[in-house]
C-alpha cells in the first residue's frame, strides 16, 4: 500500500498565515484536456461515453422519508454536499440533508442504514468535511449561517469513532462576525490539548483552508479571496505536480498553478477559466494524483449544453499537466427523481458534485480512486476506481467467479448497487456466482463487462432466475457498442416466464424461462451482417437476427434488474429553473425481492467469416 508522504503531507504543513498578495498580474499556464472528446448529454445518461473499467458505484444512502425505518432513519428527501476520508480502519463520508450526517463503512462498498448518525444538527451549506491531523485526530467541520459571505461561524467537532464525537466548537468566525450564530464556545476553550493543537493546525493550513472561502470571504485569511473583482471561491481541490507545485481547481471551471509548493501568498496567480475540459461550470470537479503515479480529473461533462450534470467522467495524465486521454465514464445511469424541489433545493439531475479524499486525509488500502457524489441531490453514492484507469479491454473474458471472494467487490465488472438492489457475489454448494437483487420501485441493480471490441463476437453465460412474490421486475440484457449502441437486447419476461429478443425493432418469445434453475444461453454477434444467433439450453431459438440499433462493432454486456432507460429523461429535470412539483407515489414502499444469478460468463472474439 504507497503511503502520502512528500510532497501532499509535507506540503500541508509548512503553509503558515500570511497577508494574502494574490498575484494578479501574471498570465497563468493551466493544464489541459487534448484528448477532445466531449459528451452528449442530450442523447443519453452516459453522453454515449465509453466507461471506464471496473468501477464499483455503490449507494450509501438512499432517501426514503415515508419510510425511513428502511433506510438511516431520516425523513428528508434532499441530500447533497457528500465528502469521504479514510480513517481509523474506516471509510468516512459526510453529506448535508437536515442538518450534517455521518456515515461509516470497513470496506468502503458496505453501507448500513445503521451505520449512521447526526454529526452536526445546526448546518447550512459547506464545501470542507473532513481533516485528519499530523497528531491522528479526526476533525469534522461544518459552516453554519443564513448567507455566504455574510455573518457566520465554521464549527467543528472531533470524531473518536462510529456514534462517537466530541463537543461542537467554532473554529472560525466570517469576516463579517458571528450574527445570531456567537454563541459556539471556542476551540482554543476546549479541555483537550491535542484537540486545540489539531485545530490550531488546521486553521495554519492555508492549503486546506482555502475550502472555507465561500462562506467566509475574509480577505485576509485565505490566500485566493477578493481577486480580480470575485470574492466568491467555490468548492477548491488540489494535487501537487511532479515538481511540488499546486494545481488548484474551483467550480466555475477556474484553475491556477503555484510558482511553489507553497500555497503562499504571492506565490499563486490569479485562478482563470480552463474550458477544454467541456466540465459543467456549475457542477464540482476533482483533481488528483493517483497511486499509480498518474493523474486524473473528473467532473460532469454534458457537451455542448453545460447546463447538465451528467455524466460523471474522468480524464488522466501523466504529468498533471497535459491530460490526452478521452473521458470515460465513472456514473452515467440516472434514476427518476422520486420527490418534489423544495424551496431552495435547486434538484439538478445526474451524478454531482463529486469529491475524492483529500490529500492528508487518509490512504485506503490498495490503489484504487475512492469517490463520492450525490445522485440528483436525493441519494448519496461511493465510486471505487481500479487504477490504472481505462477504457477498453484487451484478453477475452472468462469469469467463473471462483476467484472472487463474497461480498459487493467484482473485480473487472462495473457495477451499479443501490440499496435496495444490490449486487454481490455470492456463495452456495462450494459455487460462487454474481448476483442481482431487486426490492426498490425506482431503480434497479446493473453490471457490465467490458470486452474486446469485435466485429464478430461469441458471448456465453449461465443464468438463473428466482421465483417470488413479485413479477413486475423485468431481467434485462444488452449487447452494445462502445458509444452505447444497441444490437442485442434480450429479456425475461416475468409476465409470461418468457425470454424475449429483439429482432430489429420487433420484440418475439423465443422460449419459456424456467425459474429457479440454471439455464445456459449463448450469442454469436456480428457487426458485419449486422445480425445475431440466440441459443438457450443449446438449442437454437433465434437465427439470423436483426440487430436492434446497427453498429459494426461490440464491446460491453449490461446485465439488469430493470427496463433500459439511458435515453430516458421524465422525471429527470435537465435545465436549470423546471423543477419538480410531485413526488413519485409509493416511491418508498420496498417491494418484493426479486433475485437474478450469473455465472461461467466468456467473452470471445471470433475470426472473422469467410465471405
Amino acid at each position: 500500500m504507497k503511503k502520502v508522504t512528500s510532497p501532499q503531507w509535507q506540503l500541508l504543513a509548512t503553509c503558515t498565515i500570511l497577508l494574502p498578495m494574490v498575484q494578479t498580474g501574471w498570465a497563468v499556464t493551466l493544464p489541459s484536456y487534448t484528448a477532445g472528446v466531449q459528451g452528449d448529454a442530450t442523447a443519453a445518461h452516459d453522453g454515449r461515453l465509453r466507461w471506464a473499467v471496473g468501477v464499483q458505484n455503490v449507494q450509501v444512502v438512499r432517501s426514503a422519508p415515508d419510510n425511513p425505518d428502511q433506510t438511516d432513519g431520516g425523513t428528508t428527501n434532499y441530500r447533497h454536499h457528500p465528502f469521504i476520508a479514510y480513517w481509523g480502519g474506516l471509510f468516512w463520508v459526510m453529506h448535508d440533508g437536515a442538518g450534517a450526517r455521518i456515515c461509516w463503512s470497513a470496506n468502503g462498498l458496505d453501507w448500513k442504514p445503521g451505520d449512521s448518525s447526526a454529526i452536526f444538527s445546526a448546518s447550512s451549506h459547506h464545501r470542507t468535511g473532513f481533516y485528519v491531523a499530523s497528531n491522528g485526530r479526526l476533525l469534522a467541520s461544518h459552516w453554519l449561517g443564513t448567507q455566504r459571505g455574510a455573518e457566520g461561524v465554521r464549527l467543528v467537532r472531533e470524531i473518536y469513532g462510529p456514534n462517537s464525537y466530541g463537543a461542537v466548537y467554532s473554529i472560525k468566525t466570517n469576516y463579517l462576525g458571528p450574527g445570531p450564530y456567537g454563541n459556539w464556545p471556542s476551540y482554543t476553550s476546549a479541555p483537550d490539548d491535542a484537540f486545540k493543537a489539531a485545530c490550531g493546525e488546521l486553521r495554519s493550513k492555508r492549503l486546506f483552508c482555502q475550502q472555507w472561502q465561500e462562506e467566509d470571504r475574509d480577505p485576509n485569511f485565505y490566500t485566493v479571496s477578493h481577486v480580480n473583482g470575485i470574492d466568491n471561491w467555490k468548492a477548491f481541490s488540489w494535487y501537487c505536480l511532479p515538481d511540488n507545485r499546486i494545481v488548484g481547481t474551483w467550480k466555475g471551471v477556474y484553475q491556477t498553478v503555484s510558482t511553489s509548493p507553497d500555497w503562499d501568498p504571492g506565490n499563486v496567480p490569479a485562478p482563470a477559466k480552463q474550458t477544454t475540459f467541456g466540465y459543467n461550470p456549475s457542477a464540482k470537479t476533482w483533481g488528483a494524483r493517483t497511486e499509480d503515479g498518474s493523474y486524473a480529473m473528473i467532473g460532469c461533462v454534458p457537451g455542448g449544453d453545460l447546463h447538465k450534470r451528467w455524466p460523471l467522467a474522468v480524464t488522466t495524465s501523466t504529468d498533471g499537466w497535459t491530460f490526452n486521454t478521452p473521458h470515460l465514464v465513472i456514473a452515467g445511469d440516472m434514476p427518476i427523481q422520486r420527490y418534489e424541489n423544495a424551496n431552495g433545493d435547486d434538484k439538478n439531475s445526474g451524478p454531482q458534485y463529486v469529491r475524492g479524499i483529500s490529500p492528508g486525509n487518509g490512504d485506503p488500502p490498495g490503489t484504487d480512486l475512492w469517490l463520492t457524489y450525490s445522485m440528483s441531490k436525493e441519494d448519496i453514492w461511493v465510486a471505487c476506481v481500479p487504477m490504472p484507469i481505462h477504457g477498453r479491454v484487451t484478453d477475452d473474458v472468462h469469469d467463473d467467479f471462483q476467484d472472487h471472494a463474497p461480498g459487493r467487490l467484482v473485480r473487472g465488472w462495473n457495477t451499479y448497487s443501490p440499496q435496495w438492489a444490490p449486487v454481490a457475489i455470492a456463495a452456495e454448494s462450494g459455487n460462487q456466482f454474481l448476483r442481482l437483487e431487486d426490492r426498490d420501485a425506482c431503480d434497479y441493480a446493473s453490471v457490465m463487462r467490458v470486452f474486446p471490441e469485435s466485429g464478430l463476437a461469441r458471448l456465453a453465460f449461465q443464468m438463473r432466475a428466482h421465483q417470488t412474490g413479485s413479477k413486475s421486475v423485468p431481467f434485462e440484457i444488452d449487447v452494445v457498442s462502445s458509444n452505447g449502441t444497441r444490437a442485442v437486447a434480450v429479456s425475461l419476461d416475468p409476465i409470461n416466464d418468457q425470454i424475449v429478443a429483439w429482432n430489429g425493432n420487433k420484440p418475439q418469445r423465443v422460449c419459456p424461462c424456467p425459474f429457479g434453475g440454471w439455464i445456459s444461453m449463448e450469442m454469436v454477434v456480428d457487426g458485419k451482417a449486422p445480425r445475431y444467433d440466440l441459443k438457450v439450453n443449446g438449442d437454437e431459438v433465434l437465427s439470423d437476427a436483426a440487430f436492434l440499433e446497427s453498429t459494426a462493432s461490440v464491446e460491453r454486456i449490461v446485465f439488469r434488474t430493470g427496463e433500459f432507460r439511458l435515453r430516458d429523461f421524465d422525471r429527470r429535470p435537465h435545465v436549470d429553473g423546471t423543477w419538480l412539483t410531485s413526488r413519485v407515489p409509493n416511491a418508498d414502499v420496498v417491494q418484493p425481492a426479486s433475485r437474478f444469478d450469473l455465472d461461467n460468463v466468456s467473452l470471445e472474439r471470433l475470426a472473422p467469416r469467410k465471405p
